[in-house]
């Protein structure tokens, strides 16, 4: 997306516009279930471009050229192009696919009939605190803890006797481990993370309960995939790309002020 960083443009619609990361969205793509594509848009922004902090170009691979130009389409157009080749029965399929959803206003059973997160598909249920949960168990089997549970739903933290929590796994860090492809090492395509997650879907769509949890473990227990803050940079043209980019803007702001009160001072 294009980086309105610090301040809410005017026009834009509450829910087309996120207050922590104060973006909006650049390139829209979809593509069939055999990874044909079917839409690749590029969105203008509002106001054309007017306060547009960056366009984060080393992330995106968007330009003002590009998100400005003939071919850049109004995000209500891009809408409009998505929903009108969107069946009302499509299985919408995508990592963190609900942001996306939210971002373009789709309405589940009006404008699609399901979406499958991949995130989800392949996150790892992990104990919120690691040293608890290992003495609960240890406790239970010693039988100074009942060893069953009022609970009846048996994936329920109830059931279990202590606190969990997910770990989401990028779609980079996915898609190395399990097939093999570093398809994120660059610039982001909306066009690849979608043939990608397509790809994923279909291959452990009727992967059963056990495998799945196999296929998590193993990605868990994979080497750590970096991401484009931690790999490249985590400050693009002054917008922070995640928390590891404050500490360098804050060192920046920092010398601004020392190097502008010397510059005061000498006049």
């Amino acid at each position: 997306g294009c980086g309105n960083e610090a301040r809410k443009l005017e026009g834009t619609p509450d829910n087309q516009y996120n207050d922590h990361s104060h973006r909006y969205p650049g390139r829209v793509a979809l593509v069939d279930t055999d990874g044909n594509l079917l839409a690749d848009v590029i969105v203008r922004p509002p106001k054309d471009g007017e306060g547009v902090v960056s366009y984060l170009t080393p992330l995106t691979g968007l330009t003002s050229e590009m998100c400005l130009g003939d071919d850049a389409k109004s995000l209500q157009d891009a809408v409009k192009i998505i929903t009108d080749l969107l069946p009302q029965n499509a299985v919408i399929v995508g990592q963190a696919i609900g942001h996306d959803v939210q971002w373009l206003g789709l309405t589940p059973g009006k404008d699609f009939g399901r979406m499958v997160d991949i995130s989800s598909v392949f996150r790892q249920r992990l104990p919120l605190n690691l040293s608890k949960a290992s003495e609960i168990l240890k406790r239970k089997e010693s039988g100074d803890l009942p060893a069953e549970s009022d609970s009846n739903d048996t994936a329920s933290d109830e059931y279990l006797g202590f606190a969990t929590k997910y770990r989401h796994f990028s779609l980079r860090h996915v898609c190395l481990n399990m097939l093999g492809e570093d398809i994120q090492s660059g610039v982001h395509d909306p066009v690849v993370d979608a043939k990608y997650s397509l790809t994923l879907f279909h291959k452990y769509r009727n992967a059963s309960v056990t495998q799945l949890r196999i296929l998590r473990d193993g990605l868990h227990r994979a080497p750590i995939t970096p991401g484009f803050a931690q790999e490249k940079t985590p400050v693009i043209d002054g917008v922070c790309l995640s928390a590891l980019g404050y500490p360098y803007k804050r060192a920046a702001r920092k010398i601004w002020r020392w190097y502008s009160s010397k510059r005061v001072a000498k006049v």
